[in-house]
Order: structure tokens, then C-alpha cells, then sequence
């Protein structure tokens, strides 16, 4: 969402199978409590005062093991929310680099890489000099996966589309106003892991 209250909504669907969607259900949203704490309110506005006050420009969102993991584009802030204990940690995104590169604009979108095993979050970033492809460990340390050439053809562009071949010996991602995908693949023809 590109509005800055956009609050973050939870729909309870009140049936079970394909047409879940079709027969109601209850929409909750997020507000953030004191002390790291978090509920899901029915008041719409007490959820866009939260995004307003704690995750403005809410974008990628992914949901694994009871976890919700999300980010805020205007604070660089990637929420960890417990969904059994209803509490959250955040973190600054690339606040504990890794090697060479460096989150050089806004997080966007997200998506996990077995989790379970590998504890991978992988981020595609909106702008910047030199946008790329960022990757959080289990840790919380951050990596630069791929990213455009400072002051290069796509300054001030943004990487989507993060995807994996099945074997996962291809990475794929994009360069959404240059209109441009890239393929990936490793010299010693290795999967990513």
C-alpha cells in the first residue's frame, strides 16, 4: 500500500474450503500496543493510527511457523510479529551488514526461502542508486544478494519480482521501469541455498 495509514487487515473467514472468501467472515486490524505488545482491533481507525504512528507504507508480507514478517517502506523497518504471543520485534533493514553492499533505499517486497531450513528472507528494494536484491539471514544479519550499478542504467529504479526455479539452481528477478527480468545463476552451478 502506498498510503501512509494504510492499516495492516486481518480477515477471519467464517467458512473452510474454496468458496471461503464468498460466505463473511470478520476483518481485524493491527494496532500496536506498549511494551512491544500487539492486538487485533475491530476499530478501523485505532489500526491506521498504529500504521501511521509505527509502519507507514506497510508493503511485502509474508507469514511462516505462526511468525508474520512485514515491512515499512518510509521507516526501513522490517516487524516481526509472534502471532502466539502477540508481541513484535523490528529491525532497521541492513542494520547488520555482512560483507560488501549496503540497503541503499526502501524495503518492498518480500518473500521467504524455506524457512525451516534455511531461514532466509529475501528483500527487493524501491529506489536508491543503486537498487538491488537484499537477503536476511536467521541471525539477522543482512547481505547484497544483486544490485544495479551505482549511478548506473537503473539508479532510482526498483527490483521486483523475487522467484526461485524449482531446483533452485535460477534465481529471477526484475527491474520494474527499466521493464527488465534477469536470470541468475551461480559459477559453480550450485543451487541457492
Amino acid at each position: 500500500s502506498e498510503v501512509m495509514s494504510g492499516e495492516l487487515r486481518r480477515f477471519e473467514a467464517d467458512g473452510y474450503g474454496w468458496d471461503a472468501l464468498h460466505v463473511g467472515g470478520q476483518t481485524t486490524y493491527l494496532q500496536f500496543l506498549s511494551g512491544n505488545r500487539f492486538q487485533w482491533t475491530l476499530n478501523i481507525e485505532d489500526g491506521k493510527s498504529s500504521a501511521w504512528n509505527h509502519y507507514p507504507n506497510a508493503e511485502g508480507i509474508i507469514y511462516h511457523n505462526s511468525t508474520l514478517y512485514f515491512v515499512a517502506k518510509v521507516t526501513r523497518t522490517l516487524f516481526i510479529l509472534d502471532l502466539n504471543d502477540m508481541t513484535y520485534t523490528s529491525e532497521r533493514t541492513g542494520s547488520s551488514w555482512v560483507g560488501q553492499g549496503a540497503f541503499n533505499s526502501q524495503p518492498d517486497q518480500i518473500i521467504e526461502s524455506d524457512l525451516d531450513k534455511r531461514k532466509y528472507i529475501y528483500f527487493t528494494e524501491d529506489g536508491g542508486n543503486a537498487p538491488g536484491v537484499h537477503v536476511r539471514d536467521r541471525e539477522g544479519n543482512y547481505y547484497t544478494m544483486v544490485r544495479g550499478v551505482p549511478g548506473g542504467r537503473y539508479s532510482g529504479d526498483e527490483t521486483v519480482g523475487i522467484a526461485f526455479s524449482p531446483d533452485r539452481r535460477k534465481f529471477y528477478f526484475g527491474f520494474q521501469d527499466a521493464g527488465v527480468l534477469m536470470e541468475v545463476t551461480r559459477n559453480d552451478g550450485h543451487a541457492f541455498n
